[in-house]
């Protein structure tokens, strides 16, 4: 989930070709659709999404059955220390700053999805 559609489109650029990838530009619509049907092995989540921030996505995330389990990457622009702790005390599993380097991001999304094997 990330508010910035061209950034949402070099991710599924970069990921297109090996797996199913979605967007989502808002946290609720997401955690709405989540929760009912969908599964995912993987969420790349921004920090400053509109309405409901990040970090509370997060949580409600980790709090919910149906998603609780699926390995979070917090991909954001915000570099702040204290951030950072809170995001992985939170539950994620991988933080990256933005700007990101494509060829890092897909070395990080592929040693999080080895873990779930």
């Amino acid at each position: 989930m990330d508010d910035s559609s061209p950034f949402c489109l070099l991710v599924k650029q970069i990921f297109e070709d090996r797996y199913e990838v979605d967007s989502y530009s808002s946290a609720e619509d997401f955690i709405s659709l989540v929760s009912r049907a969908a599964s995912y092995h993987l969420i790349i989540l921004d920090l400053h999404l509109p309405g409901m921030d990040g970090l509370d996505t997060l949580t409600r995330l980790q709090s919910t059955p149906a998603t609780h389990n699926i390995p979070i990457l917090l991909l954001t622009a915000d570099s702040r220390k204290d951030t950072v702790i809170r995001g992985m005390r939170l539950g994620a599993k991988d933080y990256m700053i933005k700007p990101i380097d494509p060829m890092l991001l897909d070395e990080r999304v592929s040693l999080l999805l080895s873990d779930m094997i």
